[in-house]
């Protein structure tokens, strides 16, 4: 199979064509077949963004082990709940945390209850829990 897979990108490469696999990124025409809402706020959609006004996000959930990568163009420090909320666009209650550094604990999962509270930053980027709330008082 290997030989298979050998020979036949040589024979491309001959031929000057260029390789691509099913995987690759999306390009700008392959995005503009896309929604609206899907074009800025999950990182495929967005490869061109500039990191210096867009921040990364990785959050987690209850039912996937594989974390979720999405970009939000605003700064690290600028990404509220309510932006960090739609750009995860989930039906339903959830509680949300955060990974941040408490002076006093280290490094902590803090929870952010108000929509224009700032998300708390890690290393330049967004680490995020997003749990289903079924109806625990806090």
């Amino acid at each position: 199979m290997d030989r298979l897979h050998s020979f036949d990108t040589q024979r491309r490469q001959e031929r000057g064509e260029e390789f691509k696999s099913p995987g690759r990124r999306a390009n700008s025409t392959d995005r503009d077949s896309w929604p609206p809402s899907s074009k800025m706020a999950h990182s495929h959609s967005s490869p061109g963004l500039d990191t210096a006004v867009s921040t990364k996000v990785l959050y987690f959930t209850d039912r996937s082990l594989t974390p979720f990568l999405i970009n939000i163009p605003k700064r690290l420090g600028e990404v509220t709940l309510r932006d960090f909320k739609a750009a995860v666009d989930r039906q339903g209650n959830f509680r949300y945390h955060f990974k941040a550094l408490d002076p006093e604990f280290g490094t902590v999962k803090e929870e952010v209850f108000q929509d224009g509270a700032v998300v708390p930053g890690w290393e330049g980027k967004i680490v995020a829990w997003v749990e289903e709330d079924h109806g625990e008082r806090r």
